[in-house]
């Protein structure tokens, strides 16, 4: 199905008409390659054990991606919102099976495109492939403060940091989910909102 312009984030036009600087012939075939997908809010788009083989861009709602121990213990990487890409980028780039969950938080409208096809449009749009590898990169960088943000802040301060990069959290997801996302219970995330809300 055919993707109009009016159905597309302006997020996304602008990243790449104007930060990636394509032309228009070139976002129009870009576009071309992609097609719209449908995740109801609770369904996953992606479990562990499964290969990704495309990625996908929200246009619309939000999602969460996390792993489980051998426990079945849920440990939450981050929250994902319009103009984030999603997916397992370990397995899209070696081809093994994934160890992420993505979980809708709200209905999603994705915008997906697959390993082939975005390979394909590289070749034909070269300034494609080296924004693909600077996105890579950003996305390591932000796992790698994921970790030291587990190992050095304390709950409250990764409650304060998540606040700053999201101040509409607690009006779109769960509060389970982001006290997972901490490390704490539900009662004492509540019993620091309101402490912090009180100073």
């Amino acid at each position: 199905m055919q993707l109009y312009r009016s159905e597309i984030s302006p997020l996304f036009i602008e990243l790449f008409t104007e930060k990636v600087a394509l032309s228009e012939a070139e976002f129009e075939l870009f576009v071309s390659y992609f097609r719209r997908e449908y995740i109801p809010r609770k369904f996953f788009y992606l479990k562990a054990g499964q290969t990704t083989n495309q990625t996908a861009y929200i246009n619309k709602g939000s999602s969460r991606t996390f792993t489980m121990d051998d426990k079945g213990n849920e440990h939450i990487m981050h929250f994902s919102f319009e103009d984030w890409w999603i997916g397992d980028l370990q397995s899209y780039h070696t081809g093994s099976p994934g160890r992420m969950y993505v979980q809708a938080m709200e209905d999603c409208e994705l915008l997906c495109i697959s390993k082939s096809d975005f390979e394909t449009i590289q070749i034909r749009i070269p300034q494609l492939k080296e924004w693909h590898e600077q996105k890579f990169h950003k996305a390591h960088f932000a796992t790698l403060n994921r970790l030291v943000e587990i190992k050095t802040l304390t709950p409250e301060e990764r409650y304060l940091q998540l606040l700053e990069k999201h101040p509409h959290i607690f009006q779109r997801i769960p509060l389970q989910y982001i006290a997972s996302y901490l490390g704490i219970e539900p009662p004492s995330l509540s019993r620091m909102r309101k402490r912090l809300l009180g100073k």
